[in-house]
């Protein structure tokens, strides 16, 4: 298990680095003395960077500052960095939702002549994240940097529970098993919703959800939409959250959080909503590929050994990920494609992989050693080809602030699910007028 195995990961992809550079020195470092620097999210992704950042500089003598901030306010660091004729990094971190944004407003460097000079292989990328952080209209302006695809985990020994198996099968008919559509997701969760200790009241829960406004709400309702067949808007850019799909994925959240999740999810992002997993006291929850290795360590959780991954009820997740990106106004373009050739070279993301971080790359997920530490990367891997982005174009973070405020309000405040999504649909309709990243 990842548990056992977490204290020689780093040893491992030290080690693992240092033997493919031995004795190979470039023929030139053409950037040394350089210092470029990096804005990055506070996530371990970017803790593992750092760890690996002192073979990069061995082998190119180039200097790597990195400036980590949380995600609220990474969006706000950047934007008077961008119009700037000369900005403060070289090297950026791009969520998803943001692609749109900064290719339609010309503030991406486009990489094709670099990929080209460095003969990079882009075909390395599951397409479906290559799509999302690669190539926007025929040009490309990202690498893919880390994943954080939604899929489903749950608890084994529940579902393995021969009293819980036979009282399922007894009240519905069929055995007890890891739902693969959305109604049988909220069937399941609301079974497996109970008094454990018989004081009358609910202590064990079929879901855990994160309901807080922001991009978590957001990401749970997406999960249902995308299995009901839903989409955003239609081929002709007219909203369709309002849809017969939109509003039963917001029914089923709100019949979820109802009757099978705890009464605080209304406040909970992604870690308390983890939390009340890795205290034990739920079954099921939609969450992030990387979330996984953490409910497998002891060290912070009473499920580790106890938990495993799928995909998404229904077959499509919501899709996530950041990509490495450089600015118009970088400093140093040059050494700032250095970086990213190294940092997403097969060697920097196996190594990275290694310490427990979520690759974009084929060749990593189906690496023997990656697959030995991480068992469950092969369901990743399925998760990412088969989940779905936010649509790209410039207003695709406003639209999931629009929507997560309409869900809030439906979930947390009562208002008529369909009213939610009407309202939501009439500004998304907005949004989308005059934007250059559309036809």
């Amino acid at each position: 298990m990842v548990h056992l195995k977490r204290t020689v990961t780093l040893v491992m992809a030290l080690v693992m680095l240092a033997s493919l550079s031995a004795g190979i020195v470039p023929a030139a470092k053409a950037q040394e003395g350089t210092t470029i620097n990096i804005l990055m999210e506070s996530v371990s992704d970017t803790e593992y960077i750092q760890q690996l950042i002192p073979e990069f500089t061995e082998q190119t003598g180039i200097e790597v500052n990195i400036e980590v901030l949380t995600y609220t306010a990474i969006h706000e660091r950047l934007l008077p960095q961008f119009i700037a004729d000369q900005g403060a990094y070289d090297v950026v971190v791009v969520d998803k939702q943001w692609v749109g944004e900064f290719v339609g407003a010309d503030w991406l460097l486009p990489l094709e002549d670099y990929i080209a000079a460095s003969s990079f292989d882009t075909s390395v990328y599951i397409p479906a994240m290559f799509e999302m952080l690669g190539t926007v209209n025929g040009t490309t302006y990202l690498l893919p940097f880390y994943n954080y695809t939604m899929g489903l985990v749950y608890r084994t020994d529940i579902f393995a529970d021969p009293d819980l198996q036979a009282e399922y099968e007894a009240e519905f008919g069929v055995p007890l098993e890891v739902p693969t559509t959305v109604a049988d997701y909220v069937q399941v969760a609301k079974f497996l919703t109970r008094d454990t200790d018989g004081d009358g009241e609910v202590d064990f829960y079929g879901v855990t959800q994160q309901l807080a406004r922001g991009v978590g709400i957001h990401a749970e309702w997406a999960n249902l939409l995308f299995s009901l067949g839903g989409w955003y808007y239609d081929e002709d850019w007219n909203a369709t959250v309002n849809s017969p799909e939109g509003v039963e994925a917001l029914t089923a959240m709100i019949d979820l959080y109802e009757n099978a999740a705890p009464e605080g999810a209304t406040g909970y992002n992604f870690d308390e909503q983890a939390e009340v997993m890795r205290q034990g006291n739920a079954a099921m929850m939609l969450t992030y590929s990387w979330m996984p290795a953490q409910l497998d360590d002891p060290d912070q959780s009473q499920v580790a050994g106890l938990t495993a991954l799928a995909v998404a009820p229904g077959g499509s997740g919501a899709q996530g990920g950041w990509g490495w990106a450089i600015p118009r106004s970088a400093p140093n373009p040059d050494a700032a494609w250095e970086f990213i050739n190294w940092v997403e070279s097969f060697d920097t993301a196996k190594a990275r992989a290694i310490l427990g971080g979520a690759p974009t790359r084929y060749d990593v997920f189906q690496d023997p050693e990656v697959l030995e530490l991480y068992p469950y990367y092969d369901v990743i891997e399925e998760m990412i080809a088969t989940a779905k982005p936010v649509p790209l174009f410039g207003g695709a973070a406003q639209m999931v602030d629009i929507l997560a405020r309409e869900l809030s309000e439906s979930v947390a405040g009562g208002k008529d699910p369909q009213a939610a999504l009407d309202d939501a649909a009439s500004e998304m309709n907005d949004l989308v007028v005059g934007d250059p990243l559309i036809g």
